[in-house]
C-alpha cells in the first residue's frame, strides 16, 4: 500500500470563512481522506492579525502566527487558502503565493472581480492552481459546474439572486411589507447582515459576483466598469404589495446575457412573475438560473452565505487540487474580448410608482410624455382613495431603458406629479 503524501495547507485569515474552513476539516476528516488517498491534507499554518481568534481552536495554536509573509515563506506549504477578504493585501498575497510555486485557494470575489485576469496570467506561468468556488453564491458549487460539468454546452443567458442579505431583506418585506430599514436591522441582529451591508444593499456585492460568472461562463474578457449596478435601498412596502397584486415578485437580480457581438450584463431590482422559481428562493438562500442553446434552465439554489457553506466550497477546491497535485491543468486559458452593452440600450417592461394630484387629465399629460419618447402603457392603476394625492402605477410595454429615463425626467416637471415613486425593471424569465 501507498504510503499518503502530505499536501500542507496555509490558512490566510481566521474570519467567517476561514472559521468555516477548518470546521469542515475538523468534522469531516475521514471522508476528506477517503477523497484524496493517498494523498493527506495538513493545516500546516494559521495566520491572522488577531490571536484572539485562535483561542477557540486548541489543536491549531501552536501553528498559529501573525505574519503573513511568515506563512508565504514557508518552503513546505503547498497550497495557500486566502480568507482575509478586500482587494489589498489579499491581492498582492496570492500574486506572491502564486510566484513562489504555491496554489491559491480564495473565497475574495472582490480581488476575483478586480484582478481576476491578472490573477490567473500569474497562474498560468507558474503552472498553479487558482480555484475560487467560493466566491460566488457560497454554498452552490455553480463555478464548478459552468467549468466543469457545462462544458459541452454554450451558456446563452444566466439570472440569478447573489446576495442572501438583500434577499433575506426582501423576503421578509414580501412576508410582513416591513420597512427596509427595520429588517436590515433585523438582519443584522441575527447575523444575516454584516455590521456595515452596504455593499450588499447598494448591489456592488451582486456586481462583483456576476462579473465573475459572466466572465467564466462566456469566456469573456471584460471591463467592470461598464457594468451597471443598482441596489434596493429605494423598494418601499408600497412597491412590494402592489408587485404582489400585480402577480410580481421584487427580487434583487444579476443578470448576464451573451448576444455575441456584445454583453448585457446588470443587477438591478426586478419584478418577476411570483410562480417562477427563483420568486420562490426565500431568506439567505441563493438561486442561480443557466439558460444554454441546447437544453432547458436549470435551477441551482443554496445557502448564499454563512461559515460551513463558503467554508465547505474552499475545501472542495482544495481537495481538486490535491486529486490534481502532479498533473496541472489550466481551467480559464481563453478569454475573448467582449462588450458591455450599454445600459441606457437595454430594453425590457418596467414597473412604475408616480405620485400625482388627483384630477382630471392627469393620466393624458403623463401619457403624452412617454409617448413622445415611444414608451407605451400595457396597463395603469390607480392605488388609493380618491382624493387630493393618489398612487398610479403603471407597466410599459417593451421599452427602451434611455427613453424611459428620458420620459420620466419630463414627467417630474408636470404640475399634476408630486413624486416619481419608483422605477423597477420587469423580467419575464
Amino acid at each position: 500500500m501507498m504510503k499518503d503524501r502530505i499536501i500542507n495547507i496555509g490558512i490566510l485569515g481566521l474570519g467567517t470563512v476561514g472559521q468555516g474552513v477548518i470546521k469542515v476539516f475538523e468534522s469531516n476528516r475521514s471522508f476528506i481522506d477517503q477523497k484524496t488517498y493517498p494523498y493527506q491534507i495538513v493545516v500546516k499554518k494559521i495566520a491572522d492579525k488577531e490571536e484572539a481568534k485562535i483561542y477557540p481552536y486548541k489543536q491549531y495554536r501552536k501553528i498559529f502566527t501573525k505574519s503573513a509573509e511568515e506563512l508565504l515563506n514557508d518552503p513546505e506549504i503547498d497550497i495557500v487558502v486566502e480568507v482575509i477578504g478586500g482587494f489589498e493585501p489579499a491581492k498582492s498575497f496570492i500574486i506572491q503565493a502564486l510566484q513562489s510555486g504555491k496554489h491559491v485557494v480564495t473565497a475574495n470575489k472582490e480581488v476575483i472581480a478586480r484582478a481576476g485576469y491578472e490573477i490567473l496570467e500569474v497562474a498560468q506561468k507558474n503552472k498553479r492552481y487558482f480555484l475560487f468556488e467560493a466566491s460566488v453564491a457560497s454554498g452552490i458549487p455553480i463555478i464548478g459546474a459552468i467549468t466543469r460539468s457545462l462544458t459541452s454546452y454554450k451558456l446563452k443567458e444566466i439570472v440569478a439572486i447573489l446576495n442572501g442579505t438583500t434577499n433575506y431583506i426582501l423576503s421578509r418585506m414580501n412576508e410582513e411589507e416591513g420597512d427596509l430599514k427595520e429588517i436590515w436591522k433585523e438582519a443584522q441582529s441575527r447575523g444575516y447582515a454584516e455590521a456595515n451591508p452596504s455593499k450588499d444593499v447598494n448591489g456592488f456585492d451582486s456586481f462583483n459576483k456576476i462579473f465573475i460568472l459572466s466572465a467564466i461562463a462566456f469566456r469573456a474578457k471584460i471591463n467592470p466598469e461598464k457594468i451597471y449596478y443598482e441596489g434596493i435601498e429605494n423598494i418601499s412596502p408600497l412597491d412590494i404589495r402592489y408587485a404582489r397584486e400585480l402577480g410580481y415578485t421584487i427580487k434583487l437580480l444579476a443578470l448576464a446575457k451573451d448576444y455575441n457581438h456584445c454583453l448585457d450584463i446588470r443587477v438591478h431590482p426586478a419584478l418577476i412573475p411570483s410562480k417562477h422559481t427563483l420568486a420562490n428562493i426565500y431568506g439567505v438562500y441563493n438561486g442561480v438560473l443557466l439558460r444554454g442553446e441546447d437544453f432547458g434552465d436549470l435551477t441551482f439554489s443554496g445557502l448564499g452565505a454563512g461559515s460551513l457553506p463558503a467554508g465547505s466550497m474552499v475545501v472542495s477546491d482544495i481537495i481538486e487540487i490535491t486529486n490534481n497535485f502532479d498533473h496541472y491543468y489550466n481551467y480559464y486559458n481563453y478569454f475573448q474580448e467582449k462588450v458591455i452593452r450599454d445600459f441606457k440600450e437595454t430594453i425590457s417592461p418596467f414597473y412604475l410608482r408616480i405620485r400625482v394630484k388627483d384630477r382630471p387629465g392627469v393620466l393624458a399629460e403623463i401619457a403624452s410624455s412617454f409617448a413622445r419618447q415611444q414608451v407605451s402603457f400595457a396597463s395603469v392603476i390607480q392605488k388609493g382613495d380618491a382624493g387630493e394625492i393618489v398612487d398610479i402605477v403603471f407597466l410599459t410595454h417593451l421599452a427602451r431603458e434611455g427613453s424611459v429615463q428620458e420620459a420620466l425626467k419630463e414627467v417630474a416637471k408636470l404640475n399634476c406629479v408630486e413624486s416619481i415613486g419608483n422605477l423597477i425593471r420587469v423580467v419575464q424569465i
